[in-house]
């Protein structure tokens, strides 16, 4: 299975070692069908938007995915769930519902990294 990372799980990021020894497959974008939620110490994967976001792929075994699945508050925060990549190609990533994310503010960019602050 491949995992879409976009937030404090990437490389450099302070979640980044919850990976574990995980294959990271090198980075990548989502399809333009999404937009990405501020949080403040995180973001958001969220559908229906217009953005690619950017993040890395990462292909944890199912220990460390079912880590991550308590790190990420799934499913009552996050849901984990197939997406599409830019260029074709699914993965799985944490997206938040919608209804969740309604009112917080978006990173225009799709680049949790370029966020500024």
């Amino acid at each position: 299975m491949v995992l879409f990372v976009y937030g404090t799980l990437m490389r450099g990021e302070r979640a980044h070692e919850l990976l574990g020894r995980a294959r990271c497959l090198g980075l990548a974008r989502t399809a333009p069908l999404f937009e990405l939620a501020d949080l403040g110490a995180y973001p958001a994967l969220v559908r229906g938007g217009s953005t690619a976001v950017a993040g890395e792929l990462y292909e944890p075994d199912w220990e460390t995915l079912a880590s991550l699945d308590i790190y990420e508050g799934c499913p009552d925060l996050f849901r984990r769930e197939s997406i599409e990549l830019d260029g074709g190609g699914r993965c799985e990533a944490y997206l938040m519902p919608p209804g969740q994310a309604m009112r917080l503010p978006r990173i225009a960019s799709g680049d949790w990294r370029s966020r500024g602050g």
